[in-house]
């Protein structure tokens, strides 16, 4: 087993401080999902989370995420982990940028983007996936999508990528379940956990919700255990003053490069 796999296996063994679990879902059909990143920080401990490429050098994930410069990799247009696929693009992040709101004890503004040392290769297995035009909201009760790779509800570590699809939970309600632990915003969205336990957990975090085709948000934290019944997982919403930031980032960034 080559050293790449070696890390890869690390970070799937050693990542479960991060939220790595998709459960209840189903593997998607090889490089179907091509701005999927998976991130890993190699230091004492190896931790990992997801991620999406928006731009070609740039990686939207979440704030809570271990992404240290110079030694977090993001591997791009992978299905599998460990295997030696030669979609495979691995990057190093240079650069990182959270809002000046974020609030990592109360997971507000939990979003954090990173620029990578040089831009992806485009194609097929490796794109990207286009910010909303605007922070409409997402109403209840609509059904979105999340992708992830690690320990599925067989306890097992799942190698391949696996999506779930997920329901939207009245914010109001949400407010009300969360009342006595985090206040939760209008920068938020909720999820719900039915009796079919579809769910994401540890090492999801950074993933990005997907609503009718269009991103709405990013994986930040939920109720453990994972899987839980009438429990509920919260997303940073990709609001407009969230979408502004964003921009104000990136368009800063390229004019300097200019």
């Amino acid at each position: 087993m080559c050293l790449f796999h070696v890390f890869l296996a690390a970070a799937i063994v050693v990542c479960d401080g991060a939220r790595m679990k998709i459960i209840n879902g189903d593997e998607v059909a090889p490089h179907s999902r091509p701005y999927m990143a998976f991130i890993a920080t190699v230091q004492e401990n190896v931790t990992a989370c997801a991620g999406s490429l928006i731009k070609p050098n740039w990686v939207l994930t979440a704030a809570h995420c271990t992404t240290e410069v110079d030694v977090t990799k993001v591997i791009l247009g992978a299905h599998s982990l460990q295997e030696n696929e030669n979609e495979k693009q691995i990057l190093k992040v240079i650069e990182s940028f959270h809002p000046p709101l974020y609030n990592r004890s109360r997971k507000r503004f939990d979003i954090k983007l990173l620029k990578l040392d040089q831009d992806a290769q485009l194609g097929t297995a490796v794109n990207i996936l286009p910010l909303p035009e605007d922070g409409e909201d997402v109403a209840a009760k609509t059904i979105c999508q999340v992708a992830g790779w690690g320990q599925t509800e067989s306890t097992k570590f799942s190698d391949t990528l696996r999506e779930v699809d997920i329901s939207i939970f009245d914010r109001e309600q949400c407010k009300k379940q969360w009342r006595h632990k985090y206040v939760i915003t209008d920068n938020m969205i909720c999820t719900s956990v039915g009796e079919d336990k579809k769910d994401t957990c540890k090492g999801d975090s950074g993933s990005p919700l997907i609503c009718g085709g269009v991103f709405r948000g990013i994986s930040s934290f939920g109720y453990q255990p994972c899987g839980t019944p009438h429990t509920t997982n919260v997303f940073t919403r990709l609001s407009n003053n969230i979408l502004s930031w964003i921009h104000s980032i990136l368009n800063d960034k390229d004019h300097q490069n200019k």
